[in-house]
């Protein structure tokens, strides 16, 4: 064979090996892929494993979409098409806000052809954008798992709108619009009646719910209760209401409406000069509207002297009502975008929009350091007797040295002295151990603040834990199955901002910091890489039916700074620190026995701000006496536990205007617990009790308002609508609104009470003190106001007085030697008669 023959088999031959190494390479891949289904099973961009003999499919939030720092519903379908049952766990695996890593365990047992579904809502942290859903069998193998690689807008605050409506592609003008100067922008998600949750935590990622165009008496009760609860904490319902106002009103109608809707007529609707382009009537459009009355309601947009969009404040959230329906401005919409910027902005208002943008970025942590600064107290009588142990460790010194020794020497008995010192010390030893019983912690401990609000039917209660051990190793408690438990974390943002904190690698495969495990008889909450002493908090509410039918009841009349009326103990159990909370003003009770009526009239209407609730709340509980706090009086630390509990309810749940009056008051029993599944824990907290009473606010003809009910307009100045205050010596102008609907008879601006004014000087905030102009609408000029005058009848209000009942006033602040930052303003009520 010649070598040119060689070299030619030799090449063949190499060619043969490298076909068949790519057959081989070829083949593997294939096999490889064939192991790793296509991700699109699971909606919403999961990626994952589908290993084992299960089947498991994930869909998280909305259309592909989430929002971080919320709670994310995720709906996981599980299948076991084997011929063999399985029994394992079910778990999410997530990284909160602080990035320390969570897992939330569900036991799973599936017969050999079944499936399993289930529905559930898992707190997303700030700033994270994907989570791990895994099926593990007994033996703690991975029998199915799947990556959620989340759609998280981490660059723009983002608006979420659900829509609800029969024809949401006519409403597709609300999606991608910039909102107050586009720090925010809105982005639509259509729902339906089969879509719209029934669980009020699945409605976490929505900001709003439009509904429009729509029947509401389609859905479940369910899905109208859980609607209900989303607004209560913090949701914003809009109504659009035009020629199907009945249909949209028909499940929320009873909870909102003044009177009954009238029937539907067409209107010319000015949708503002801003939008006109030929003449001020250019923007004017003809629409089908219906006059919508809510109780307490506000107005946010008007057309003329017609109130277009009104508002509602329920609980820490707004209901909105428009007399049209949001479909037949789609056109003028499409045409002129910021109508719906100006829609929202107004709606909203700048406090919430804030809070949305902040809230965005991970910055947020206000819900973390308000329960922190809650619960992160304890039982006085643990704290050792500093005194005591001083008199000891100073008689031990006395002892063991010129004590011991000439006791000794005079017995001649010296050369025992150092075995005697080694005993004494002992004894010492053992003295200090048991003097130190009872400050010591034997294992897991609980510091607990609960709110519980009743009303006829059903008792809601949240309880705030901060869980705790003594030593440095992992452990685990049992709670109550009947709660709902989800954790309360701090943001991790500013440590990673400023470089003190890289955010770790989150690959599913780490071992979780905090796991719990949901099972029947109990939810076990287990901790590892805790240090000692060290915080962890959760939040954990039940919803329970009221069958004793506890609460307070009454009939409280409010009328032109005085309240009258009764108010009972509908409670099984003495009550103390017992108060009547209105819009601004309040009336303390005291103390109450089961079952008692008190009356309330020529009782002190105290005036303060809601939103400055410390002031308030520590006027309730008696705090306000103690203006040097002392750690070590029982009594001091037990009013300050209560006004922490007092002034979190007021900023949580009453930050916005209600008519109706709320009734607190705090049970004795100090010892609680009941959110434990296993005894023996050491728990201490305290027991907030609420119920919401109806106010009457009508007396001959005439009706009783606040002039804050909606927020004055800013024309000049520094204004923060929250707290009432101005900032600085900067003249302050405001428009208040005092209401279409209202015949103005009087107006009033009172003084806030002596004792809250003290109260807020510890918050560097002081009252108004300077001089009061009126714009008068009859010759363009400020008139100046004798500033110790509180009432203006209708006569001297004539001339100042807008078309549309605004009232413009001028604040000069005249006293800056004292604190300029946090000026407070009057309190102004409104007598008139509907229109």
């Amino acid at each position: 064979m010649g070598e040119q023959e060689m070299m030619g088999r030799i090449r063949i031959l190499s060619q043969g090996r490298r076909i068949r190494a790519a057959g081989i390479l070829a083949g593997l891949l294939l096999c490889i892929l064939a192991a790793f289904p296509a991700a699109a099973q699971t909606a919403g961009g999961a990626e994952g494993l589908d290993g084992g003999q299960l089947q498991l499919d994930v869909v998280y939030g909305y259309q592909g979409t989430a929002k971080s720092g919320r709670y994310l519903p995720l709906k996981i379908r599980i299948e076991n098409p084997g011929g063999a049952p399985f029994s394992g766990t079910l778990s999410v695996f997530t990284m909160e806000s602080d990035y320390e890593l969570y897992r939330y365990e569900y036991p799973l047992n599936l017969e050999a052809g079944e499936s399993f579904a289930k529905d559930m809502s898992i707190s997303l942290g700030a700033r994270i954008d994907q989570m791990y859903v895994k099926v593990m069998d007994q033996e703690g193998r991975e029998a199915a798992s799947k990556r959620l690689k989340l759609n998280v807008s981490m660059e723009t605050a983002e608006l979420f709108v659900g829509i609800l409506s029969d024809t949401p592609d006519r409403l597709q003008y609300l999606n991608g619009v910039g909102v107050n100067y586009s720090t925010l922008r809105t982005r639509t998600i259509e729902m339906s009646a089969r879509t719209l949750p029934s669980q009020e935590m699945e409605l976490d990622q929505l900001d709003v719910l439009l509904i429009s165009n729509f029947d509401t008496g389609t859905l479940s009760g369910d899905q109208v209760k859980a609607v209900w609860e989303w607004v209560s904490k913090g949701g914003v319902l809009l109504l659009g209401t035009g020629e199907r106002a009945e249909d949209v009103m028909r499940a929320f109608g009873d909870d909102l409406l003044l009177a009954p809707l009238p029937m539907a007529d067409l209107q010319e609707i000015n949708m503002g000069v801003e939008f006109a382009k030929d003449s001020p009537k250019g923007a004017t459009i003809p629409l089908k509207c219906t006059d919508v009355y809510m109780l307490g309601a506000s107005e946010v947009l008007s057309s003329d002297e017609l109130s277009v969009l009104t508002s509602v404040t329920v609980d820490n959230g707004l209901v909105g009502a428009a007399i049209y329906d949001f479909v037949d401005i789609e056109a003028f919409c499409q045409e002129n975008v910021s109508y719906v910027d100006n829609l929202f902005s107004s709606l909203l208002g700048e406090d919430r929009i804030n809070y949305l943008v902040s809230s965005s970025d991970g910055t947020n942590s206000s819900q973390y350091w308000s329960v922190q600064s809650l619960i992160n107290t304890g039982d006085i009588n643990r704290l050792p007797k500093v005194g005591l142990y001083t008199m000891a460790a100073l008689a031990y010194v006395a002892l063991v040295g010129p004590g011991l020794y000439f006791f000794l020497k005079q017995r001649g008995l010296r050369r025992y002295y150092p075995r005697a010192v080694i005993l004494l010390a002992l004894c010492c030893t053992g003295m200090v151990y048991f003097m130190g019983v009872t400050t010591r912690f034997n294992g897991p401990f609980f510091t607990y603040a609960t709110i519980k609000d009743m009303d006829e039917d059903n008792i809601v209660e949240t309880t705030f834990i901060n869980m705790q051990a003594p030593y440095n190793k992992p452990y685990s408690v049992e709670l109550d199955p009947s709660y709902m438990v989800q954790p309360i974390t701090r943001s991790a943002y500013y440590d990673t901002y400023y470089g003190n904190m890289q955010m770790p690698k989150f690959t599913g495969a780490e071992e979780p910091d905090v796991n719990l495990r949901f099972d029947q008889t109990a939810t076990r909450v287990s901790a590892r890489n805790v240090g000692a002493f060290v915080p962890l908090y959760f939040q954990m509410e039940r919803k329970t039916e009221n069958t004793g039918k506890e609460g307070f009841s009454g009939e409280i009349h409010c009328f032109d700074g005085t309240v009258s009326g009764t108010l009972t103990n509908g409670y099984n159990h003495p009550v103390d620190d017992v108060a009547v909370l209105m819009y601004n003003q309040m009336v303390m009770v005291g103390h109450m026995e089961a079952g008692e009526t008190v009356e309330l009239d020529n009782r002190e209407v105290v005036f303060g701000v809601m939103n400055f609730g410390y002031p308030m709340a520590e006027q309730i509980t008696g705090a306000s006496r103690y203006r040097e706090g002392d750690l070590n009086d029982a009594e001091y630390v037990h009013a300050l536990e209560r006004t922490n509990l007092l002034t979190f309810y007021i900023g949580n749940y009453l930050t916005g205007y209600h008519s109706e009056a709320r009734v607190v008051g705090f049970s004795q029993n100090q010892q609680g617990g009941g959110f434990l599944a296993k005894k023996g824990y050491e728990t201490y907290g305290s027991t907030l009790i609420t119920s919401s009473v109806k106010v009457d606010y009508e007396q001959d003809g005439l009706v009783y308002r606040s002039g804050l009910q909606k927020n004055p307009n800013v024309l000049s100045g520094e204004y923060y609508a929250r707290s009432n205050t101005m900032y600085g010596v900067t003249p302050l102008i405001l428009e208040y609104y005092l209401g279409n609907d209202t015949e103005v008879e009087r107006v009033d601006f009172h003084q806030l009470s002596d004792k809250v004014i003290q109260s807020l000087r510890y918050n560097y905030t002081v009252p108004f003190v300077g001089n009061i102009y009126f714009y008068n609408y009859d010759t363009g000029n400020y008139d100046p106001m004798d500033i110790s005058v509180e009432e203006y009848g209708r006569d001297a209000l004539e001339p100042y007085l807008s078309p549309g009942n605004t009232l413009t006033v001028k604040y000069v602040y005249t006293n800056p030697e004292d604190y300029s930052w946090n000026i407070i303003l009057p309190i102004l009520t409104v007598l008139g008669r509907n229109k």
